[in-house]
């Protein structure tokens, strides 16, 4: 809870920020409480045991596939999520976002947001009311604040090794062991 707002950690990173900084916010929170592992050179996200505490780290937990995703995907995928539409929703109804979407804050809420940013709370509270530049973890805050990397295609003869190579070479020493000439 954020003092006498009395809003989530959740509410406070999507109205300081909008559903991405949310999503970005629940995956931290997870990842802290030893539920996600990130992997930092290729960015991406598996789930490890853990219980999520509200129902956006839920949908984060339920959104990653058994081999993991990578961070951007993660992120637009909780960000779209049905779950984001709920949390935007409880803000609209407390008078600080405009039911009509495009239309954003309203001036409590935009109140309500300075002060925060004014004075922004610690930990990952900071990070909710001003996103991953907050973030402590030199290394982590580099993770969330750079583009995943782009998985290179490697050519065919360097994907295949062995008796299951394609090339002449490999089909010449096959044939050999088989007993032809």
């Amino acid at each position: 809870m954020l003092g006498e707002n009395s809003l989530d950690l959740n509410q406070t990173a999507y109205l300081c920020g909008g559903p991405r900084r949310a999503a970005l916010t629940a995956i931290l929170s997870l990842h802290q409480a030893g539920a996600l592992s990130i992997s930092a050179a290729r960015h991406r996200v598996k789930t490890l045991p853990g219980d999520p505490a509200s129902e956006l780290e839920r949908t984060v937990l339920a959104t990653i596939p058994e081999v993991g995703q990578l961070l951007g995907e993660l992120i637009e995928a909780v960000a779209q999520s049905p779950a984001m539409n709920e949390l935007r929703t409880s803000l609209a109804e407390r008078g600080l976002l405009h039911r009509w979407q495009f239309l954003g804050q309203t001036a409590r809420g935009r109140r309500l947001c300075r002060h925060l940013r004014e004075v922004p709370p610690p930990g990952l509270e900071k990070v909710a009311v001003r996103g991953a530049a907050a973030i402590s973890d030199a290394e982590l805050r580099r993770v969330f604040t750079t583009p995943d990397p782009v998985a290179v295609p490697m050519p065919a003869a360097h994907r295949t090794y062995g008796a299951n190579r394609t090339d002449e070479s490999a089909l010449q020493v096959t044939s050999l062991w088989a007993g032809g000439s």
